[in-house]
């Protein structure tokens, strides 16, 4: 019989971090796993681009937050803009990692892996047993990277921070997930390529809202200390 841990947890999901997943449905799900970067970057930003033109509230997230100027800019301007396709390339490109979008052409080495990217959701849906028994399966995952320029690792995306906006959601077990990985090696000192520098997942953690919202950023702050 499965016990309670054994289930998956509750998750916290910012709205705009749900309006995110939402304009993307389809597009992001395990057959995502599959498409090379310059395929699967292409199909979000056509997407965002149709977001735009219909104003839904995750092509606003997208664009706020990663477009090279319209950044923090007001919805009134973000949705007034005169965008080409090479905005929307620039802003997905962005979001993942890449500079430019001539970085991702010039990507053509880069390769998801599937126990990584399925390890990542169960780890963003609290799924302990999952990730457990993917640390089992594979104890190299613990300090495996994305295949995205920003080159996080599993305890990175529990800083909801920096790594795709779909992704920034928060378990509610963080601190227990956070605590498996640590015993199998995961190392609080990796840094990720975030914002133009190199950030440690208590790097993130401290400048990401969504685990204050979720209740549980002075627990993952003081687990990830002391681990």
């Amino acid at each position: 019989m499965a016990t309670q841990a054994d289930q998956p947890s509750e998750v916290y999901e910012a709205p705009a971090v749900r309006a995110v997943r939402e304009l993307y449905t389809g597009l992001i799900d395990e057959r995502a796993w599959n498409r090379p970067p310059l395929l699967q970057l292409r199909l979000q930003a056509a997407r965002l681009s149709d977001g735009h033109r219909d104003k839904r509230p995750g092509a606003l997230t997208e664009l706020a937050n990663w477009h090279p100027w319209l950044a923090a800019q007001s919805a009134e301007i973000i949705w007034a803009a005169a965008l080409t396709d090479q905005d929307f390339l620039a802003t997905v490109a962005r979001e993942h990692g890449y500079s430019d979008w001539s970085a991702v052409t010039a990507d053509t080495d880069s390769i998801p892996s599937r126990q990584f990217e399925s390890t990542v959701e169960a780890l963003l849906a609290g799924d302990l047993a999952a990730v457990t028994a993917a640390l089992a399966a594979d104890p190299t995952l613990v300090t495996a990277r994305s295949h995205w320029p920003h080159r996080a690792t599993l305890l990175h995306y529990l800083g909801a921070n920096g790594v795709e906006t779909h992704r920034q959601r928060v378990p509610a077990n963080a601190v227990a997930i956070a605590e498996l990985l640590l015993s199998h090696g995961a190392d609080v000192r990796a840094t990720a390529t975030m914002y133009g520098g190199p950030h440690t997942t208590v790097d993130l953690l401290l400048t990401s809202s969504h685990p204050a919202q979720a209740g549980v950023a002075d627990a993952l702050a003081q687990a990830l200390a002391t681990g």
